[in-house]
């Protein structure tokens, strides 16, 4: 099957929704599906190519569109950089769409604002929906009526299309989480070889949290909680931009807090040794924000238990639709005390959640995720 992934994206980027997009369309490919991946031509600090940047296995087409990238222009406000960047995006797929000569397609899009564009005989849209707003099923009723496939990516977000959007969607609405790829998890080094690659000292805990350094994510509620963990426990915050980085460390430096430190962005590939040199891995997501109690579907929580190590993660219903009191050591949210004394009984001894753990990310590879898709749609 043809299968057009369509979104308006900076590729590659250092962001988990390019990840995601990478490895669906790898999974597709990985299946025998004939896939070509659309997006607009930006600028990219990213200077390694998207085969080698996202540890591809398969060759799929990149199709880079000319657009006006307004988002690029720094004296432009956002958000009318945003809506002058997509509308560009969108002439563009549109000129672009009438020379493509396949007449049957899968179309996959993330982008609401383009999904109806993509309607044309013989193409079946699918929407994935990931980051939505509070405003997203009253301002995108249509996507209900103009695409084949409504793709949640956690089960509140179905029940709440369906229940904003009518019945009329019921067939045509599936919940699917992200996924893993597992063999690279397999060939991970052992922590004292990845201690000794990284230059982390072997006698003290590490405690790792890896992703932006937002708010809503619960990094200062972590960094908090440093200063309550035993002594030889130190605190390592992998990834965030030069601007979240910079406003963590004001935030440690004038709370003295010494034993938090901060890594800047790394490639996927070196990720993985962070992710072997940790006693325990954490998500302390915060219950003050929308998307985190609810919307949320973290890739991060996948890659942490194909990882093999104890983790600690807020009590929010978001996390618990994927992983239990089984896999994983849950704490109140926004309580620094809480998530320290999680943290300390994870690195003390948490073998058992870390094996059950392993036994679900196993169920939860990208190549499941996209021929549930396949299945649904045919």
């Amino acid at each position: 099957m043809k299968i057009y992934y369509v979104t308006n994206v900076r590729f590659p980027t250092e962001k988990a929704h390019g990840w995601q997009i990478a490895k669906m369309c790898d999974a597709f490919a990985s299946l025998g599906h004939d896939v070509t991946l659309v997006v607009p031509y930006r600028v990219t600090p990213i200077k390694e190519g998207a085969q080698s940047y996202y540890q591809l296995a398969q060759d799929f087409k990149i199709v880079k569109l000319n657009i006006w990238d307004a988002l690029d222009v720094k004296w432009i406000p956002r958000l009318p950089a945003f809506l002058l960047t997509e509308w560009s995006f969108k002439n563009a797929v549109k000129k672009w769409s009438r020379s493509e000569p396949s007449s049957e397609a899968l179309v996959m899009t993330r982008d609401q604002f383009l999904a109806k564009q993509l309607v044309r005989p013989g193409w079946r849209v699918a929407f994935e929906a990931h980051d939505i707003s509070p405003r997203f099923f009253w301002l995108h009723r249509r996507l209900a009526r103009c695409v084949d496939l409504l793709i949640a990516s956690n089960e509140w977000k179905k029940n709440e299309m369906l229940k904003r959007w009518g019945g009329s969607i019921k067939g045509k609405v599936i919940a699917l989480q992200n996924g893993i790829e597992l063999k690279p998890y397999l060939e991970m080094p052992t922590k004292e070889a990845a201690r000794n690659s990284l230059g982390l000292d072997a006698g003290r805990k590490i405690v790792l949290y890896t992703g932006h350094l937002y708010g809503w994510k619960g990094v200062y509620v972590l960094a908090d909680a440093s200063k309550e963990l035993p002594q030889d426990h130190d605190v390592v915050m992998l990834g965030g931009t030069p601007e979240d980085s910079t406003r963590m460390r004001g935030y440690l430096e004038k709370n003295d807090l010494k034993k938090v430190r901060l890594i800047a962005h790394v490639p996927h590939k070196d990720v993985l040794t962070y992710l072997a040199a940790a006693d325990c891995l954490v998500i302390p997501n915060t219950a003050k924000s929308w998307n985190s109690m609810y919307t949320t579907s973290p890739i991060k929580l996948w890659e942490y238990l194909a990882a093999r190590r104890p983790i600690v993660a807020s009590d929010l219903p978001s996390l618990r639709e994927s992983v239990g009191d089984e896999e994983v050591l849950f704490v109140k949210p926004d309580n620094p005390i809480a998530l320290a004394r999680g943290i300390e009984r994870a690195c003390a001894d948490d073998g058992g959640r870390v094996e059950k753990g392993w036994q679900r990310a196993q169920k939860q590879t990208w190549q499941a995720r996209a021929q549930a898709i396949v299945e649904a749609i045919l």
